[in-house]
């Protein structure tokens, strides 16, 4: 409930329907509602504005408003069953208009209620567009189209979303569309859209052009020199689909989706702030990622051997030692974790830092269904459907899983029986050794709580780290300046009903996992495609893509479902997903714009400029030096050597090293447990990065550095055209104009050190746009 002046509650978008109704009928002795005299009532009278009062006037006597209001007390003021006023269903109408700039039309929307009414609600509703140089909306519905392009209207009523698409075509569209061959289905939405648009596609990109930036999306990395000849020399028709298909079963593509599902789960943070940072179990976590997404299982056994893992994976206690003792001996030897990359489950999601167990719902939401949930916790938000019943019924189903928390004293941690387990067989390894294994032991075991745990020590206010020998409810509970609120039941996002309570000792989980697989579920695939598709074009159809909210609609909606329908329907394959979106058209258009779609942002006529993110970005100068590090760097200590920053050796840059101030420079983020949010890494240009290029030391050094691979560049090719022409292909991916050529070689001429003016050379191209952006 809500303070108020005087002591007038309500609460918050009027959730609690019959506390609100005692509020104004009883509190205060009843003074609010007159219902002899229904005008008379004082909630009317200073809505109004016939009584003075610090809100002012909100409506008219004789409004619709004002009407509703004033009937309703005439009638009694009865409480209507709550149950009979759900509604089941709202009808907007027109739900899509098509029209050109100027023409107006107005909105009707109904809702169909739980027993069977229809009522008319436009007056009761609130109308935003999403574009408002296309397409405005007032109070009352009425549309007035402004602009060229798409819309759309989102009507939000109590409890309730809808939307209406608006798409509005040119005056006069000057020019035909151009016949273009759609390559599959994506292409069929994207062109039907910009026909209707006037918007004209931009060409197919070149091969050279193709080839750079299908190996950077897909693997991280540049194409070699030799690679670029061998592809422009190619004159397969089907040379595309091949290559395609090779780079997605090149153990690079699962090294850079790795990094970016490190991104989306928050692998980080595994201890309380102030302790220093467990990087060897983000490393675990990292490898464990890459060997899943190697062996290409499908998406949803994926998301089950992370959303229901557990420590021990039904093994014997002796069998569970073994394998801490094999990991830590791992990491003092400095080598990759290919034992716990070899569990069937991903523990290491569950051990992060929390601070309650609804946090784990919260994260969930945003890794699994590209959900904001956090706002949840307090209220309800203005701009967005989700209540704190429905993150707390949703939290009910992670309440059975104890975790680790810094904070907690005991904490949440593995028997001491298979501690001693384990150190009995680490007798002979070093002592670093045997004091890791009994610190990483003792940071927590995850298993599935049954009653007896809830009743036995380790449970306090719902949280299930052993911090209290009180007894507890194990359902989720939340304290915000709203007061207190808890649920005790268990509900999926998005539904109304709750589901029966499953028998003790049943994973909660599991049942999750099954609502996820379901193929009318609203978010699961619909989230992963997204971030996919977001991936290669810069921007989600939905976007931001961890906001699918109905309040944000899809530019594409029809699109986004026939992608998510053939992604069920294929078996979650992920790399169908990556080679459907990379087979298409609207991927391989070119970037250079035409008059038509110079300004368009949404409707994907050409491709849009992106700039690599960090850890692709650096490896791809290491790439063009040959070397990773220079005399004198400090490598961190326990990663193995020869990784690249996107396999992994971005995890161990966490101190003020060149390589840790590269990688925040360009926004890599820092996985923090408590920002949920695809936008913390940041992937716009800025000063700082162009400096980087420019003037860092670490840049200079590198260049300098005699084993660089200029020095095998000037041995292996005598004249300056071929030594020019390598220099383009390792950087820029293809060959140089004869412009570009003449350029180079009078340059080169005027320098009095060759190698020098081979190094300068090196030193502009990669810090041109061309280099630093996929294009």
């Amino acid at each position: 409930m809500v303070q108020g002046r005087g002591g007038f509650r309500l609460s918050l978008f009027g959730y609690l329907p019959a506390a609100d109704h005692d509020q104004l009928l009883k509190d205060a002795s009843g003074r609010r509602v007159n219902l002899v005299h229904p005008e008379n009532s004082l909630f009317l009278l200073k809505a109004t504005g016939q009584v003075p009062h610090e809100g002012g006037m909100r409506t008219g006597v004789g409004s619709y408003e004002y009407q509703i209001l004033r009937n309703w007390v005439a009638a009694g003021a009865p409480f209507d069953s709550v149950n009979n006023s759900h509604v089941k269903e709202m009808i907007v109408s027109p739900a899509r208009f098509t029209g050109k700039p100027k023409e107006h039309f107005t909105l009707k929307v109904e809702v169909v209620f739980r027993d069977g009414s229809r009522e008319d609600i436009t007056a009761l509703c609130v109308f935003e567009s999403n574009n408002r140089e296309v397409a405005e909306v007032d109070a009352r519905g009425h549309v007035s189209v402004v602009g060229v392009g798409d819309a759309a209207i989102v009507i939000r009523y109590p409890g309730q979303v809808g939307m209406a698409l608006v798409v509005v075509m040119p005056e006069k569209i000057e020019n035909s569309f151009p016949e273009v061959k759609e390559h599959n289905f994506i292409d069929k939405h994207i062109l039907a859209r910009l026909r209707l648009l006037g918007i004209q596609p931009s060409e197919l990109c070149d091969d050279a052009t193709f080839l750079r930036r299908v190996y950077l999306d897909v693997t991280g990395a540049l194409p070699t020199p030799d690679e670029v000849r061998a592809f422009l020399a190619d004159k397969d028709p089907e040379k595309r689909s091949k290559k395609i298909e090779a780079l997605l079963g090149h153990p690079d593509h699962a090294a850079l989706w790795a990094t970016k599902f490190m991104d989306i789960l928050r692998l980080s943070s595994f201890h309380a702030p102030g302790f220093p940072p467990q990087v060897h179990h983000e490393y675990r976590a990292y490898e464990w990622l890459r060997a899943r997404l190697k062996e290409n299982i499908p998406y949803d056994q994926l998301v089950e051997r992370i959303l229901t893992a557990t420590s021990r994976e039904g093994r014997s206690l002796e069998e569970w030692a073994e394998e801490a003792v094999k990991i830590v001996l791992e990491e003092v030897e400095g080598k990759a974790p290919t034992t716990y990359a070899a569990r069937k489950t991903l523990d290491l999601f569950w051990q992060r830092r929390m601070e309650s167990d609804v946090d784990h719902a919260i994260r969930v939401g945003h890794a699994f269904l590209g959900l904001r949930l956090q706002c949840a916790q307090c209220h309800r938000h203005p701009n967005d459907v989700w209540t704190q019943d429905d993150l707390l019924s949703f939290a009910n189903f992670f309440m059975r899983i104890p975790h680790y928390n810094g904070l907690a004293a005991p904490r949440a941690k593995a028997s001491q029986e298979v501690v001693a387990l384990a150190l009995q067989k680490a007798k002979g390894l070093p002592p670093k050794a045997q004091g890791l294994l009994k610190g990483q032991l003792g940071d927590g075991e995850i298993w599935v709580l049954t009653r007896k745990d809830l009743d036995g020590p380790g449970m306090k206010n719902g949280r299930s780290f052993f911090n209290s020998g009180q007894k507890a409810t194990g359902y989720a509970i939340v304290t915000s300046p709203l007061g207190t609120q808890t649920s005790k039941t268990l509900r999926f996002l998005g539904e109304r009903e709750p589901i029966a309570e499953p028998p003790d000792g049943v994973d909660r989980r599991q049942l999750v996992m099954d609502w996820l697989r379901r193929p009318d579920n609203p978010f699961f695939a619909k989230a992963i495609v997204n971030r996919v598709w977001e991936h290669y074009f810069g921007r989600g159809l939905i976007d931001p893509v961890d906001d699918l909210s109905p309040l944000n609609p899809p530019s594409h909606p029809e699109l986004l479902q026939e992608l998510c329908a053939g992604f069920i329907r294929n078996g979650y394959d992920l790399r169908w997903l990556h080679r459907t979106i990379l087979c298409s058209r609207t991927y391989q258009q070119s970037s250079v714009t035409n008059d038509s779609n110079r300004h368009d942002r949404r409707n994907f006529a050409s491709f849009y400029l992106r700039r690599l993110p960090a850890e692709v970005l650096l490896d791809c100068f290491d790439q063009v030096v040959g070397i990773r590090s220079v005399p004198g760097e400090k490598v961190p200590p326990g990663m193995p050597a020869g990784i690249r920053l996107l396999e992994g050796g971005a995890i161990f840059h966490r101190k003020d090293t060149d390589t840790a101030f590269a990688l925040e420079a360009f926004g890599r983020p820092k996985r923090d447990v408590e920002v949920v949010c695809d936008c913390e890494r940041e992937n716009q240009a800025n000063m700082l990065q162009a400096l980087y290029f420019a003037n860092h030391p670490a840049v200079r050094k590198k260049l300098k550095d005699p084993r660089n691979r200029l020095s095998e560049i000037l041995k292996k090719y005598p004249t300056e055209a071929e030594r020019i022409t390598e220099i383009f292909l390792l950087t820029l991916s293809r060959m140089p104009s004869d412009q570009e050529l003449h350029l180079a070689q009078e340059f080169l001429k005027q320098t009095h050190d060759t190698l020098e003016g081979y190094r300068s050379l090196i030193w502009s191209l990669v810090n041109s746009n061309e280099f630093i952006f996929n294009h």
